[in-house]
């Protein structure tokens, strides 16, 4: 299952999402987060299938990085979480909560996944430290569909789909990438968790 999500219109074909590296020399250090808060908020907003040109894309990511995410703060070492869950709920009204990799088994983080993205909610995924081993692969269609391989350390990204075979499908870096469930799990890292929306967490959420 995989949601039809967010593709930003440019001239040299769509983005799987956005990248902060569009969004100055701060944010490309540590707009991760950021843009895994506005890709999300768009989405509930406007639903599957919206396709936004990469000029709308970058006034709204602009605004929510002026007055939200960078006002007063640096945020030198990445978004904290609770940042990141009080403007998810400013702009969408809903509540989120961050669950650490203590409060769920492997099987748990596979159904977690599938019951979010069941419900039309991506999951925005923190990577903490993990020494740099998290492999993943990562397809830019905006970039004449080349496609990249490497490993994930301290890193926000959109998980949008799990497959049959226990692959998850997430956005970053306006990619649209590919890494297995188990690994995931393994290489969440230091400080690495999953935000949940309220009511899918309450339910299924290991306490």
């Amino acid at each position: 299952m995989e949601l039809d999500y967010l593709k930003i219109r440019t001239d040299r074909g769509y983005m799987y999402g956005g990248d902060q590296s569009l969004f100055g020399k701060l944010s490309s250090h540590s707009g991760c987060g950021m843009i895994a808060v506005c890709d999300t908020i768009l989405f509930l907003r406007h639903g599957e299938g919206y396709s936004p040109t990469l000029s709308e894309y970058t006034s709204f990511v602009e605004d929510v990085r002026d007055n939200d995410i960078y006002r007063h703060r640096l945020n030198l070492i990445g978004v904290p979480t609770g940042l990141i869950i009080k403007t998810l709920k400013k702009y969408t009204k809903k509540s989120f909560r961050f669950y650490g990799k203590g409060k769920f088994d492997r099987k748990g983080l596979g159904q977690l996944i599938s019951d979010s993205i069941l419900q039309g909610v991506p999951v925005i995924v923190r990577i903490g430290e993990n020494g740099n081993r998290l492999p993943y692969k990562i397809n830019f269609p905006a970039s004449g569909n080349k496609t990249r391989t490497g490993k994930i350390r301290w890193h926000y990204i959109t998980v949008t789909g799990l497959t049959d075979s226990e692959t998850v499908l997430f956005s970053s870096w306006g990619g649209r990438g590919e890494m297995e469930l188990d690994h995931l799990y393994r290489y969440f890292g230091v400080t690495g968790g999953v935000f949940l929306i309220d009511s899918l967490s309450l339910r299924t959420g290991r306490q």
